[in-house]
């Protein structure tokens, strides 16, 4: 299943997304609202964030879909 597919299912779902960065990676995280041509739109509060599918090192997600530090608490 190609990978945009599989993000399609998670739309929704609170996703944290590990970036390469340059010689770094750093981390987003929010809803994942959108799937577009080239990159996907997640949304943290009243910040929207969108990200290009070449930038994504990984996706990662509670079963469920529920925001990390809901659980950790």
């Amino acid at each position: 299943m190609p990978f945009e597919d599989l993000l399609e299912e998670q739309i929704g779902d609170y996703v944290e997304v590990i970036i390469t960065a340059g010689e770094g990676c750093c981390l987003q995280e929010g809803i994942l609202c959108r799937i577009g041509l080239d990159y996907i739109t997640l949304i943290d509060d009243d910040v929207r964030v969108e990200i290009p599918f070449d930038s994504i090192a990984a996706v990662r997600k509670l079963a469920g879909g529920a925001p990390f530090d809901e659980v950790e608490a």
